[in-house]
């Protein structure tokens, strides 16, 4: 028998247990912006699943909304974010520190470059626009 969403997220609740990702319940419910008090009414099927709810847990934790939804797929997306690191990182140590900090000045010198392409198509874009003007001007003298 195919499992029901409600039993593929505790299921998914418990293979983020064994895989350190949370301590518990309250530790999910936290990461993911909700109660502990709400989660245990949402898997005692006291409170209705809602979209945003699901949604949490795959952003959060970089899993499948279709496998939480239908049963299709992998559980993990893969290549995410999420899925290298708990969604709320906290570092151990000073190693860990230094990798976050180097992690954060790539995303932020990536940011800068994208930063530039987009203000070099927005020059491309309004000198297109300052042509295609002037030749509406000569077509109308």
């Amino acid at each position: 028998m195919e499992k029901s969403t409600l039993e593929r997220i505790k299921d998914i609740i418990d293979t983020l247990k064994t895989n350190g990702r949370i301590i518990n319940k309250s530790d999910f419910a936290k990461k993911i912006g909700y109660t502990r008090t709400f989660l245990s009414d949402i898997l005692s099927d006291k409170a209705k699943l809602s979209d945003n709810f699901i949604n949490a847990i795959c952003i959060n934790f970089g899993i499948s909304k279709e496998y939480i939804t239908i049963g299709k797929g992998d559980v993990f997306i893969k290549n995410t974010v999420a899925n290298e690191r708990p969604a709320i990182y906290e570092p151990k140590n000073e190693n860990d520190m230094t990798m976050l900090l180097k992690e954060n000045e790539f995303l932020k010198r990536q940011l800068e470059e994208k930063d530039k392409q987009i203000s070099k198509l927005l020059n491309l874009l309004s000198l297109t626009t300052s042509e295609n003007e002037e030749d509406n001007k000569e077509e109308v003298a």
